[in-house]
């Protein structure tokens, strides 16, 4: 973990309502893993009083340059775009948390998400084509605008199901899926961005005896577990019969589905 004031290469509208930020943090992206996160706070202020943690959207070849995709929201995102141009400085910690675990001779894969959740997965995406593993993505969102990472899937030729609200209206993404595994091998599945799509793969998953996981969003604010701020309750076995409370920050923020599906009394 390191801290860095980063030199920011640019920071501007991405798609729908979301910017994308870069910037230059070798001693972190050189480190990090597909799922890892980084907590950024506005550099010189005390507003926000805490960092906001943000997943990993991109890590550049070289490894010398992170991106971090964000929606324009609150208080903190708002001064992310205004008050870090091209040729500003950004402080990043990171990287922080567990990340995704790609089975060493997985062939194929579906990653699946909804809204910004999908920004926790083109790092996967990329590890895992780089590696010779298949991967199929099935996104969702609101509005079609706010669909992210369309590119980063149609540069690694990648299988892409949509659903928006505005469009397929009821049902989710995952139906989509659900006929495909039988027809397909899955070797695992990732998800993150919805409890309903996170509880639609688990089961598939389990129906398959596959691996899933999920990255959770939380707002984490120390971001390694001293503040205790992001805690969850979770499952200690996939039976569920014993049941515990984890800091998302510190244990994940990627986790099995079977740890956290159901967890909460």
């Amino acid at each position: 973990m390191q801290q860095v004031h980063a030199p920011v290469t640019f920071n501007r509208p991405l798609t729908g309502d979301y910017w994308l930020i870069e910037v230059e943090a070798p001693m972190i992206a050189d480190d990090l893993r597909p799922g890892q996160f980084v907590n950024i706070r506005i550099e010189n202020s005390l507003a926000p009083s805490l960092r906001r943690p943000f997943s990993v959207y991109r890590v550049s070849p070289d490894r010398r340059r992170l991106q971090v995709a964000y929606k324009v929201l609150g208080q903190g995102t708002r001064l992310m775009a205004a008050t870090m141009p091209e040729g500003g400085r950004c402080d990043v910690i990171g990287p922080l948390g567990r990340g995704f675990e790609l089975p060493a001779d997985a062939k194929r894969i579906a990653v699946i998400g909804r809204g910004i959740g999908i920004a926790a997965l083109p790092t996967l995406v990329d590890e895992a084509v780089a590696n010779g593993t298949e991967v199929y993505a099935f996104l969702s969102a609101r509005t079609e605008p706010n669909l992210v990472a369309l590119d980063i899937f149609a540069q690694h030729d990648c299988p892409v199901v949509t659903h928006t609200d505005d469009v397929a209206g009821t049902g989710m993404v995952t139906d989509q899926l659900a006929p495909l595994i039988e027809k397909l091998a899955f070797d695992a599945f990732y998800v993150c961005g919805s409890n309903r799509l996170a509880r639609a793969t688990h089961a598939m998953a389990g129906k398959l005896g596959i691996m899933s996981q999920i990255a959770m969003e939380q707002h984490m604010a120390c971001g390694f577990g001293d503040c205790h701020g992001c805690v969850i309750q979770v499952n200690l076995d996939p039976g569920g019969r014993e049941q515990g409370f984890r800091e998302v920050c510190h244990y994940g923020p990627v986790f099995d589905t079977w740890e956290v599906i159901d967890a909460c009394a």
